[in-house]
């Protein structure tokens, strides 16, 4: 249930001015962009090169005089991407050099690789010498290296790549085409991708990291802009329900009446000043897919449609199926006197990266839109959905719960308002700092948003909020929600689970526990670095991490 995530280190980021009088540089530009190749305006210079923090990590650096184009890759990708995948290019205005970010969309972390600019007598290309260090940590001697890969399929059919040694065939170019966007085309068989490495092992004994793209174009991404309520409307704060109104969180409405629109802003909490426009006829409202939400560091996200299934299954839980593609709009019921915006149950709404498939930040299954009826609400009761006794060879239990957005009597909760407490044989449990390495001050009552970052005994999945404990001997757990509106302060009743086991919670107990290093062998007692971690449970599943031991 816990996951050790093998993570880059952020890239440093300043911002700088740069002077654009290159001539290589001015027949990139976008047409929006060109008439001021003489210097660079502060609006132009979308970020700045990654810096190396002093024995830290090992990033490209180089000198100031730098600017960005944002380009999207549009792409035929392996292993989940889109077009709302947002890659970046930096040229080097004093020189050849040319950086581009995020090169593979599985490994989206805000580095870069970096290439030459070559003008040849029929084309321009910027070439790639590989592998080169995507990202590296000092501190675990590993890190993630971008190169070359040779097309091969396991005995079970599964789709693999073998990092290519030979320097001849580990080097990409970026063409640039007709339409001047540049163009990778790696050679079929082969694939641009990223591996685990320790730093000091070769390129050719890394780990396929699961990224390969073989077709990438970078295209000028222009100008998107974000829809917003008009001013001259009157805005409410509405709730918005789904997921059998067990979730929701406060949006912002408003209806033109005069032109039969419906505006909801905050459809998606990230972006809550983006609207999603709908069109009135009658007792009915469409919406428009592909509509723009915002963007991210690596992703451009938009509404998009699917029809949703919700199924209980003995292997995967109670889950919602998304399935038949992508929807060109959605038709939901419209009650002017209720005031009430009601969408079909089987069709799901999702925040999603690009428009041509399912790569989405999040989702939200039938919503429903209606006012909020404020007062001074009382939360409904926590499920616990999920619980693993504490495990000594692993130093921590844990359980899942959900706590709902909706009141006991229909209200919209804030989640600003909104806490939890964990109770242990029916006293409640302080988290203090000398236990828990990500608690800053002991913590009886929990915010509803609370995470403790790389500790991970606390995280955050929509209204889902996972808690791993550090201490045994307890025979029984329990949680409770608080509500606090002023002065007053409402609670749900504790919800107990005996740790001695609970039928209608699933509880997996692990079998054996073995750690494999990155290439392949088994290791009986792990040192310092990255391991892969497989764990046996006694229903028959296994559970294989990478995990870094200190």
């Amino acid at each position: 249930m816990k996951n050790h995530y093998f993570l880059g280190l952020a890239c440093l980021l300043m911002p700088v001015l740069a002077n654009a009088s290159d001539s290589n540089f001015e027949r990139l530009l976008s047409p929006a962009q060109r008439g001021e190749t003489t210097a660079a305006t502060e609006a132009d210079v979308i970020w700045t090169p990654p810096c190396v923090e002093a024995g830290h990590s090992y990033t490209y650096q180089f000198e100031a005089g730098c600017t960005g184009m944002s380009r999207v890759g549009l792409t035929d990708v392996l292993y989940n991407t889109s077009n709302g995948i947002k890659t970046e290019m930096i040229a080097d205005t004093q020189g050849d050099d040319y950086y581009m970010k995020n090169p593979l969309p599985r490994t989206a972390i805000g580095s870069y690789i970096a290439g030459k600019l070559v003008e040849g007598d029929e084309d321009i290309y910027i070439e790639c010498q590989l592998p080169q260090w995507l990202n590296a940590r000092e501190s675990t001697n590993s890190g993630v290296r971008v190169g070359i890969g040779k097309e091969t399929k396991s005995p079970d059919g599964m789709l693999w790549y073998e990092p290519v040694t030979d320097p001849a065939v580990n080097v990409i170019r970026y063409v640039m085409n007709e339409d001047e966007d540049f163009e990778l085309t790696v050679p079929e068989g082969y694939a641009l991708i990223a591996v685990y490495n320790y730093l000091d092992e070769e390129w050719e004994k890394g780990v396929f990291a699961g990224a390969a793209v073989t077709h990438v174009i970078y295209k000028d991404a222009g100008r998107k802009q974000t829809q917003t309520i008009p001013a001259d409307l009157e805005a409410e704060e509405w709730g918005m329900l789904y997921s059998n109104d067990q979730r929701a969180h406060k949006v912002t409405v408003a209806i033109d009446e005069d032109n039969n629109k419906f505006y909801v802003a905050g459809f998606h909490p990230e972006y809550p000043e983006s609207a999603v426009v709908g069109d009135i006829a009658g007792d009915k409202i469409t919406f428009a897919a592909n509509q723009y939400i915002g963007e991210d560091a690596a992703s451009y996200f938009y509404l998009t449609f699917s029809k949703a299934e919700f199924l209980s299954t003995s292997d995967r839980g109670d889950v919602y199926d998304f399935k038949g593609g992508l929807l060109p709009s959605v038709e939901a019921d419209y009650d002017a006197d209720a005031r009430t915006v009601s969408c079909a149950m089987e069709e799901a709404w999702f925040c999603n990266a690009g428009t041509d498939q399912l790569y989405y930040a999040g989702f939200y299954v039938g919503p429903m839109y209606m006012p909020d009826n404020g007062g001074n609400p009382t939360p409904q009761d926590p499920e616990i959905l999920e619980v693993m006794d504490y495990m000594p060879e692993f130093g921590y239990g844990g359980f899942i719960f959900d706590m709902p957005m909706v009141g006991t009597e229909g209200e919209i909760l804030d989640p600003s308002h909104y806490t939890y407490i964990v109770y242990f044989d029916g006293e409640p449990y302080t988290f203090s700092p000398e236990e828990y390495p990500g608690v800053t001050v002991p913590m009886t009552e929990i915010p509803f948003d609370f995470e403790d970052g790389e500790a991970e005994d606390f995280r955050v999945e929509g209204t889902t909020h996972i808690v791993c404990w550090r201490t045994d001997g307890f025979e029984s757990l329990g949680v409770q929600t608080l509500y606090t509106s002023g002065d007053v302060v409402n609670r749900s009743n504790v919800v107990t689970h005996e740790l001695s086991g609970l039928e209608s919670v699933t509880v997996a107990t692990p079998q054996s526990v073995e750690y494999y290093n990155l290439t392949g062998m088994k290791v009986a007692e792990p040192a310092n670095g990255v391991y892969i971690k497989r764990v046996t449970f006694d229903n028959g599943k296994t559970l294989t991490s990478k995990v870094v031991v200190r």
